[in-house]
C-alpha cells in the first residue's frame, strides 16, 4: 500500500511508475565523474535497493511474523490497584482501561516490507466497542460473543521539514518538504460479521500445507509445482494488484497482516451489544503465518 498525502505523489513506491517495455523493473543508477544528480536519481537509487530486498523477502520467507508481536489481553485495573498477571506488582495510580495489546516484534508484509514494532501498541476495548457498536455482531456458539481480528499494516511517517523549491503547478521559494521518512505501522481491530459457521474459513491459510497430505514419494513433484506457480509477476509489487486473502474483509487493504483472532464475551440487548462483565477475553495467536528461522526448522526435522 503506497502512502500518499494531499497534493503529493506516493512516497513509498516499490516499483517504477511506468512499464519500460521489458516488464516493470527498477533500474540501478549508473555513476560517472562529472554527472549531475538530482532528487529523481536518489529516489531511483532507493527504489532499486528497497524493491530488490522486498522481492527476496516476500518469496524466500513469505509474509508473516518473524519474531515477537504476541497479542495479549489486559484486563481493566481499578485506580491504585495492581494487575495480578504482571510480574513485579506495579501499581496503577490512575487505573488502566481494558485493552488488547501487541507486544514489540518484527514481521514481513505481502510486499516484502519490514514492519518493526519497537514498543507495545494497544487498543482500548471500551472505546472500540462504542465506536463500532452499530456494526458489531454477537456470534452464536461456540463463540458466544464478538469475534474480531487483529491486523498490522505498514505505513510511512513523514519526519521533520526542510525548505525546498515547490514542484508542480506552484511558484514559491518558501515551500517545505519532509526531511526524513520513517517506516512505521498501524494496528487495527476488525470486527467479523460473517455467520459463526463461516468464521473458520476466514483465517489465514498455508499455501504449502497440501504437501504434508501426500505420500512422501509424491511430495517433491508437488513442491516443485507449487514453486513454479508461486510467481506473481512484477505488477504484484503494488498493494492494489494483490488478491485479497481469506482473512481480509471487503475493501480492506490486501497488505494488512493478520496477527490474531479475539473473542469478546457479549450479549445482545434491545439497546445494542453489551459486554459480559468480568469475562475473560480469548486471544488466538496460533492462526497467523509465521516465518521460521532455519535453525528452528532444522530442530523440527531432527
Amino acid at each position: 500500500m503506497t502512502y500518499t498525502t494531499a497534493n503529493r505523489e506516493p512516497i513509498d513506491p516499490l516499483m517504477p511508475k511506468q512499464d519500460d517495455g521489458d516488464g516493470i523493473q527498477p533500474d540501478r543508477l549508473f555513476y560517472a565523474t562529472g554527472v549531475l544528480l538530482d532528487a529523481q536519481d536518489f529516489q531511483t537509487e532507493q527504489l532499486y535497493h528497497r524493491s530488490r530486498l522486498a522481492q527476496v523477502l516476500r518469496y524466500l520467507g513469505g509474509s508473516g511474523t518473524v519474531a515477537g508481536l504476541e497479542v495479549v489481553w489486559k484486563r481493566r485495573v481499578a485506580p491504585g490497584q495492581t494487575d495480578p498477571s504482571e510480574a513485579g506488582g506495579a501499581v496503577y495510580p490512575n487505573g488502566r482501561d481494558e485493552e488488547i495489546r501487541v507486544q514489540p516484534g518484527l514481521a514481513i508484509d505481502r510486499l516484502g516490507r519490514l514492519i518493526e514494532v519497537t514498543r507495545s501498541y494497544c487498543i482500548r476495548l471500551d472505546r472500540w466497542v462504542v465506536q463500532n457498536r452499530a456494526s458489531l455482531l454477537v456470534q452464536d456458539s461456540p463463540y458466544s460473543g464478538i469475534v474480531a481480528d487483529v491486523f498490522l499494516r505498514f505505513v510511512v511517517r513523514e519526519r521533520g521539514r526542510t525548505p525546498a523549491v515547490a514542484a508542480g503547478p506552484f511558484d514559491a521559494l518558501d515551500a517545505v518538504t519532509p526531511s526524513r521518512l520513517r517506516d512505521g505501522s498501524e494496528l487495527h481491530l476488525v470486527a467479523r460479521s460473517e455467520p459463526a459457521d463461516q468464521l473458520r474459513t476466514k483465517l489465514p491459510t498455508d499455501p504449502w500445507s497440501s504437501i504434508s497430505t501426500l505420500p512422501i514419494a509424491d511430495r517433491p513433484a508437488a513442491l516443485h509445482r507449487l514453486m513454479f506457480d508461486a510467481w506473481q509477476g512484477t505488477n504484484a509489487r503494488s498493494g492494489g494488484d494483490l488478491s485479497p486473502l481469506p482473512e481480509h474483509r471487503p475493501n480492506q487493504p490486501t497488505t494488512d497482516l493478520f496477527l490474531a483472532r479475539v473473542i469478546l464475551p457479549a450479549t445482545l440487548a434491545d439497546d445494542g451489544v453489551i459486554r459480559t462483565a468480568d469475562a475473560t477475553v480469548t486471544v488466538e495467536n496460533q492462526h497467523r503465518r509465521f516465518i521460521y528461522p532455519i535453525p528452528a526448522i532444522a530442530q523440527l526435522l531432527a
